[in-house]
């Protein structure tokens, strides 16, 4: 990945924390980006329930972001769910779009949910719904997130989302792995 350009990045959604989880994982990399937040569909249900749906809302995210807004690079990063033998678990999931058709995935932390929020959940809520309800708040998808909320504020959801795409801008651009080293 270039470091001297800027590039023309346009992200899979409106959301604030995604927006900034976005500038994080570029400045990681030395990079600067011109953002662009587009709102597309991700193909799956509002509220993921596997870790592969979740999967593939970020990778369709990213796809229909880069060709709505003709970017260099289209970034999907996309929450969800999944029932696992210890209880329900927080996903998330982070995909680049570039070059031709080409995709790159990264994926992130993983929590155990609270029993009271997984039932919520299951009831047929979604995970932001249930949790602004359950802290007493409105758009805590649009700061802390859930894994915020969860771990006291010591991991936020900008951080999580930053974390699964520079796993993903690191497989699409391997060059960049050692940007720090030139």
């Amino acid at each position: 990945m270039r470091n001297e350009a800027t590039i023309r990045v346009a992200l899979g959604s409106l959301n604030r924390a995604k927006r900034e989880a976005v500038e994080r994982a570029l400045a990681a990399f030395g990079v600067r980006g011109e953002i662009e937040c587009v709102d597309v569909p991700s193909g799956v249900r509002a509220q993921p329930l596997t870790d592969e749906e979740t999967r593939r809302g970020a990778v369709e995210r990213a796809k229909r972001a880069r060709r709505a807004m003709g970017a260099d690079l289209g970034v999907g990063l996309e929450g969800g769910v999944e029932e696992t033998e210890h209880g329900m678990m927080l996903v998330n999931w982070a995909a680049v779009a570039y070059g031709d058709d080409q995709v790159a995935v990264g994926g992130g932390l993983r929590l155990m949910l609270p029993d009271e929020i997984a039932q919520g959940i299951r009831a047929g809520m979604e995970l932001g719904d249930v949790m602004d309800a359950w802290m007493g708040t409105t758009g805590l998808r649009h700061g802390e997130g859930a894994i915020g909320a969860l771990t006291g504020g010591r991991i936020t959801r900008s951080g999580m989302f930053r974390d699964a795409l520079v796993c993903a801008l690191a497989a699409a651009f391997p060059e960049g792995r050692r940007a720090s080293d030139r």
